[in-house]
């Protein structure tokens, strides 16, 4: 028999669950924790009193800040006990990104040993442990959602290999067939928080394909550029290094087109299409898979 402590509203600072196999009492203290997160550049986090806080940058005034939420279960996968919580982390700007944090039970006791984005945003209604599987309720963006108002209810499931999350077989195959690294992407817009919006007259001449080993190949118009890019869980950086020097015709939007990647904080897929979101939560690039990449 599966034993099977969810918790949703927990105000203690630790979170108890008793072992079906000994009876034992076990205390997590989820507030004082470490948990792996790619927004530092050791690629964890140690919270105090549930959270952690520091400058986003050396002498900024806007903060990075994490948080453990109260959406967690606790139970039994795969036979052995494991526990999901979820997370939430404020880079300095308007973006909340939302973490599910996979704790296995070892000999010497609790460890987040993976953690997996969830999306920025989103909304949560529930979180727990069934059938060998981490099942969560949570609303997040429809294809028209703006930014801030996510209304696709969804159920997210993952299961636990090798002490990390996998998502459900059912759920990766209606996911992004695309690889981020590898694919040819146009852009399609990019949307700015003020309300403006800028539209290539033709998506074939700005595309972006991030190459293996951390290249970067750009067409944007009448020119072609190279530069490095960093991918770190859903944080991304983009920097433009060379470009080739021809005159491009009025109008076109060679300038703005780098500007925007140059601006990459964070990216995320949905629905087959790469969305980079600017600095600053400035405004969101929208590209797609260029037809020759998907013909083949």
């Amino acid at each position: 028999m599966t034993f099977i402590f969810l918790c949703l509203s927990c105000s203690s600072p630790g979170v108890g669950i008793r072992s079906a196999a000994n009876g034992d009492e076990t205390v997590i203290d989820l507030d004082s924790a470490t948990y792996l997160s790619t927004w530092f550049p050791s690629g964890k986090v140690t919270l105090s009193n549930g959270e952690h806080r520091e400058p986003a940058s050396p002498g900024s005034a806007s903060e990075i800040v994490v948080k453990l939420t109260d959406k967690r279960a606790f139970g039994v996968v795969n036979g052995k006990e494991t526990g999901a919580v979820v997370l939430y982390t404020q880079g300095g700007g308007t973006g909340t990104f939302w973490d599910l944090a996979l704790l296995s039970k070892g000999a010497e006791g609790w460890v987040n040993t993976d953690t997996v984005l969830l999306g920025d945003r989103v909304k949560f209604s529930s979180i727990k442990i069934n059938d060998d599987r981490i099942v969560l309720s949570l609303t997040v963006h429809g294809p028209e959602d703006p930014i801030c108002c996510p209304t696709l209810e969804v159920e997210k499931r993952f299961a636990v290999q090798g002490n990390r999350l996998v998502p459900d077989a059912g759920e990766a195959q209606k996911g992004d067939p695309w690889p981020v690294v590898g694919t040819d992407w146009q852009w399609v817009h990019t949307l700015y928080n003020d309300g403006e919006k800028h539209i290539p007259p033709d998506p074939n001449k700005y595309t972006l394909r991030f190459l293996d080993g951390g290249a970067l190949n750009v067409r944007a118009d009448c020119n072609r550029k190279g530069g490095r890019y960093t991918i770190r869980g859903n944080r991304l950086w983009i920097e433009i290094t060379h470009s080739t020097r021809a005159a491009c015709e009025e109008g076109s939007l060679e300038d703005q087109f780098v500007r925007d990647l140059s601006a990459g904080a964070t990216y995320f897929l949905k629905d087959g299409d790469l969305y980079i979101g600017l600095k600053y939560d400035s405004g969101t690039m929208k590209l797609r898979v260029s037809p020759g990449d998907k013909a083949r």
